[in-house]
């Protein structure tokens, strides 16, 4: 048990190093390229890797179940507390309510388009490779998106050396440490007790998240601008999730994925994406809504512990 613990400190501080170099990247990366393609693409990329790398690893050995709850796992978490947290610190920091500066709306869109392309795939109760491919093509033509708006703009400055240095051995330290912290957090948690169902609706997907949590309080925090970008990578990561994950379990599933047994989860993934969308509608969160949200994850969690 107190190896355990130990362990565990020692992975939150090498995680908190990775998220300031990722923070620090980002911010040196957004004056270069914009809030779009550094916070969308680029850190909703890297902050989606390891549940990307996840889901492809569990189709190919036919572990069906296991990607799809690495693929949807974590959008109500970062839709309702990785938001809330996220404003929240930010009023405290900035004495402001956090406002989306530069243009957001394009991940705005490609959100709606991906939380609506959940609906049917509702009705169609499976991922295979009809509905992995048009899934897929979200993600891709959102991606094709930010670089046509990139070519077309002027380079405001000259790309660092030192962001992409600060966001490689980030990326690298996320990925190396994110598989222990999980493995550690459930350790420490059926020592103390916990009981399984909680580990597994709330233990183990708040772990699996934690490291984009905190690149994206660092990033709200060190900078005025740092909290839409934060809010920015959160949506591109989570468009990923929605779009390209779930099609890939789709298209390299060797038959196809019946939904019906996660579709609590996917529902739950839908009604988060909604209330996201709407809490963002004006481009603006105050802390009031920051606080509704975090509220709003418990009450989620206990309704689906209860039900």
């Amino acid at each position: 048990m107190l190896y355990t613990v130990l362990s565990l400190l020692g992975v939150l501080g090498a995680l908190t190093v990775a998220a300031e170099l990722i923070a620090k990247g980002t911010e040196e990366l957004e004056g270069a390229i914009g809030q779009g393609m550094a916070g969308g693409v680029v850190l909703g990329f890297l902050t989606a890797l390891p549940e990307t790398i996840v889901v492809v690893v569990a189709v190919l050995n036919s572990a069906g179940d296991v990607a799809l709850g690495s693929a949807i796992g974590g959008n109500v978490i970062l839709f309702t507390l990785g938001i809330g947290l996220v404003g929240l610190v930010y009023v405290k920091k900035w004495k402001s309510p956090l406002k989306m500066v530069g243009d957001y709306s394009v991940e705005y869109n490609f959100l709606v388009l991906s939380t609506l392309a959940l609906v049917p795939l509702l009705f169609y109760g499976r991922l295979d490779v009809f509905s992995g491919i048009p899934l897929c093509a979200i993600y891709l033509g959102y991606v094709a998106y930010r670089l046509k708006k990139f070519s077309k703009s002027e380079q405001r400055k000259p790309i660092k050396k030192s962001s992409l240095l600060y966001l490689v051995l980030g990326a690298a330290l996320l990925l190396s440490l994110s598989k222990f912290l999980v493995e550690d957090i459930e350790s420490v948690s059926r020592a103390l007790g916990v009981p399984s169902v909680w580990l597994a609706l709330v233990v183990s997907p708040l772990a699996a998240e934690l490291e984009e949590k905190i690149s994206a309080i660092r990033l709200a925090s060190m900078s005025f601008k740092g909290g839409s970008i934060a809010i920015v990578s959160f949506i591109g990561s989570k468009i990923e999730n929605a779009s390209l994950l779930l099609g890939l379990i789709g298209v390299l599933s060797f038959d196809y994925l019946p939904l019906h047994t996660a579709l609590s989860e996917l529902i739950a993934a839908l009604v988060s994406n909604l209330i996201a969308l709407f809490i963002l509608f004006d481009g603006k969160m105050a802390g009031k809504e920051s606080v509704f949200l975090i509220a709003l994850y418990f009450v989620i969690v206990y309704l689906t512990l209860v039900f």
